[in-house]
């Protein structure tokens, strides 16, 4: 029988796929619609003017948001040098602390976003825009964000021996 940590971590990578699941179809209505709005443009029958305000909307939230299953994946950008010249054991280790302090940074951060957070909310901010989302609704993506990377970070942190080898092998894993 599954632990309540096994549990957790096998939600939250179900959670995490989803949510890279979303940006996928994201980037895919980007992908279809900038052509969409060339052809109106160019039969003269109008325009999407909330168009390109709105892929930049996406692309932040897709980027905050894919993060996690990024990291989840070993996609991430990485330098290997320090750990690949260590003995296994002591590579472990180190991956360990690592990954403590990426989490420990990433809940520093989350803090942050959530102080921001509260603060556009208070004011009321609008950006200067034509589709004008509330700042406060920005800033909650960056927090939870930073949340979802410090859990992941936490849970590397228990894996850390299978992170090394799954890392080892740059094919396995990685996409979907």
């Amino acid at each position: 029988m599954a632990s309540p940590i096994d549990a957790f971590e096998a939600a939250f990578a179900r959670f995490v796929e989803w949510l890279a699941v979303l940006v996928a179809v994201s980037v895919g209505l980007i992908a279809v619609l900038i052509p969409l709005n060339l052809f109106l443009v160019t039969v003269r029958w109008g325009t999407l003017p909330w168009l390109f305000e709105a892929v930049e909307y996406a692309l932040y939230v897709g980027v905050f948001i894919g993060a996690p299953w990024v990291l989840r994946q070993g996609a991430h950008i990485r330098v290997d040098v320090v750990t690949a010249a260590l003995p296994r054991p002591a590579a472990a280790r180190l991956e360990k602390v690592l990954d403590v302090a990426a989490a420990l940074l990433c809940l520093l951060l989350c803090v942050y976003g959530l102080r921001l957070t509260l603060l556009e909310f208070e004011d009321g901010t609008l950006p200067d825009k034509d589709l004008r989302i509330e700042n406060w609704y920005m800033m909650a993506v960056f927090a939870v964000s930073f949340l979802l990377l410090a859990i992941e970070f936490a849970l590397r942190f228990r894996r850390a021996a299978d992170v090394l080898e799954a890392d080892k092998d740059p094919a396995a894993g990685s996409g979907f």
